[in-house]
């Protein structure tokens, strides 16, 4: 005989409630319904359990718990979602704990003396839990899309926030849609995303072409997603990268940048950039690269490039990734290296700085980026200059340390003259010039 019981949640003038129904030795089936625009009660989300989704609640950041239950204790709800939540189901370790929240951006910083509410089009909040470390905390976003709130306008004010199933239509893909909360153990799903996982199915939510025009860097990501996950790219996927590739170079360079570095970081840029470069979207995020491919005739895997992405994935997997700093230096010194009428130049530094800018279009590199990167390059071509520099006549050599000051032709130091109390068994006035006690 099966048991059912109801919990009925009201906040915010929502409702939400879920039925658990269970019967003797099988798993509970947990279910989150909602009432829809004419009132009437629906299914909305499935709810797994711990002994089905089999999340270890131990792998969730400490910190990232932390959060979690002040806002719980304050009244909200609050989960795992994204990336972190996709990672623990498939037994990858996450790089980062991001959390979703029904408080507003003013409500979490009030509860977290060392919050930072950050944005202008959609707020988050960083709450810093070390010098360097931070837990990224969002509130559920309304399905509308709110454009740039103008100057002395209050962020809260308009109403741009929304539900937990709003914010979860809102995803790219539906492995990215995924609710998790530590406490209660429960895997929420409104998107069918739990059984993606399963039979490795990488899905867009709604339309994928629709899903792609609204932002193209979605199409990097699929890629990304798919090499991480080790899941089969899907040939309506492959169809539109190949046919909708350039409406990347609309999108900010800023975010191309940042999806970049997240790749080589990744630990499998190697597969990553070899899927994009049969899928042709390489061409379009690494020109230079693409035209050197063309020219020599090389695979990308035979390349320098592919054989220095082989030894950063090595790298990354033995706990050192690549710095933010080194980027630009990593991915564009075979080009340089190349370029002799550049390192022969009396100011090469300047002229690196300009073909680097030039050659990582359409990356955004900083004039850090930039500087760090020149001098990279310049280490890798000073050590035959220093070899140089050893076999000059004698007469050019600078004086070395074993030489005398005098020897090297430098003038004569003054010696500097200690000052005493008196002179010892002289005539001064020291205690020795009184002569023996009597």
């Amino acid at each position: 005989m099966s048991r059912r019981g109801w919990r009925l949640d009201i906040r915010h003038g929502r409702c939400r409630i879920a039925e658990v129904e269970r019967t003797p030795g099988i798993a509970g089936l947990l279910f989150r319904y909602g009432t829809t625009e004419n009132g009437n009660i629906e299914k909305k989300a499935h709810i797994y359990t711990q002994e089905e989704h089999g999340i270890d609640p131990r792998l969730v950041d400490p910190d990232a718990l932390w959060v979690i239950k002040r806002l719980r204790n304050a009244r909200f709800h609050a989960y795992v979602v994204g990336g972190a939540v996709r990672d623990l189901l498939v037994g990858r370790t996450p790089k980062d704990f991001d959390i979703a929240t029904d408080a507003h951006p003013l409500q979490i910083k009030r509860l977290f003396r060392s919050a930072r509410v950050i944005g202008r089009r959609f707020r988050l909040v960083h709450v810093y839990c070390a010098r360097e470390k931070y837990i990224e905390v969002s509130t559920f976003r309304s399905r509308v899309a709110v454009a740039t709130t103008g100057d002395g306008v209050h962020p809260d004010a308009i109403n741009y926030y929304g539900t937990m199933e709003e914010d979860a239509e809102r995803r790219d893909f539906t492995i990215n849609a995924l609710y998790y909360c530590p406490i209660d153990r429960h895997l929420i799903d409104y998107v069918e995303a739990f059984p993606d996982l399963r039979q490795r199915r990488l899905r867009t939510l709604g339309r994928a072409e629709t899903s792609f025009a609204e932002d193209p860097v979605r199409m990097i990501r699929a890629v990304k997603y798919a090499s991480l996950l080790g899941f089969p790219f899907p040939l309506s996927l492959a169809g539109l990268v190949r046919r909708m590739r350039e409406s990347i170079l609309s999108c900010s360079r800023e975010r191309v940048t940042e999806e970049v570095f997240k790749i080589l970081t990744s630990g499998s840029a190697t597969g990553i950039l070899e899927l994009a470069n049969r899928l042709r979207l390489f061409e379009i995020i690494f020109p230079a690269h693409a035209k050197h491919l063309r020219e020599s005739r090389l695979r990308l895997s035979d390349s320098p490039l592919g054989v220095r992405l082989e030894e950063l994935d090595a790298d990354a997997a033995a706990g050192k990734p690549l710095d933010r700093s080194d980027m630009f230096g990593f991915l564009f010194s075979d080009l340089a290296l190349e370029r002799k009428d550049l390192l022969e130049d009396p100011d090469p530094e300047f002229l690196l700085q300009q073909f680097i800018r030039t050659a990582s279009e359409p990356l955004f590199p900083s004039r850090k980026d930039l500087a760090v990167a020149a001098q990279s390059i310049l280490n890798v071509v000073r050590p035959h200059r220093r070899a140089r520099a050893s076999r000059a006549p004698a007469s050019q050599k600078p004086p070395s340390a074993a030489q005398g000051p005098h020897e090297a032709g430098a003038a004569p130091t003054k010696r500097r003259r200690r000052r005493g109390r008196g002179r010892r068994g002289g005539a001064g006035k020291g205690p020795a010039a009184l002569g023996p006690a009597l």
